[in-house]
């Protein structure tokens, strides 16, 4: 098994116990991709995870980034054109994979970063807090803040 598995596997069964049960449309070492349906609509996660956070300059906080090639970019502009909702879900791993989080955007954030000439995400939470911060330009204060519990 490779490391990615276990990432995306955490990500599937998240959606499982919430009664979710997702297709895959794309997959690869780097991200996948899964559709699913729910009552509110047709749905479409694209999934990408880093196993360790970013070296940490401060205590308090701890964050990932995420690089997107320029194909991932011209495919996620691809599925913002699309009708169906669009969740981007970025699993920030750590050492001891029971630490690890999830950070889910939805189609209007992701739309944000990539219209502010963006090829990467940069996820941040500090300790304690109840949301991700995700960094469009500028600096903290000017950061989306993404609920840390969300699904999709």
């Amino acid at each position: 098994m490779k490391v990615a598995d276990y990432y995306y596997g955490a990500v599937l069964s998240s959606l499982f116990n919430a009664g979710i049960r997702p297709a895959l449309i794309e997959g690869g070492e780097s991200r996948r991709v899964y559709e699913f349906t729910t009552d509110q609509g047709d749905f479409r996660l694209f999934v990408k995870y880093r196993s360790n956070p970013l070296n940490k300059t401060k205590v308090d906080y701890t964050s990932w980034q995420f690089v997107f090639s320029d194909d991932e970019v011209k495919e996620l502009r691809k599925y913002i054109d699309d009708k169906k909702h669009l969740s981007v879900a970025l699993v920030c791993g750590c050492q001891g994979m029971g630490s690890s989080e999830l950070a889910v955007l939805h189609k209007e954030e992701v739309q944000k970063i990539l219209d502010a000439g963006k090829n990467s995400i940069t996820v941040s939470r500090r300790k304690g807090e109840k949301a991700f911060r995700v960094f469009v330009g500028g600096g903290r204060s000017d950061a989306l803040q993404v609920k840390a519990n969300r699904l999709y």
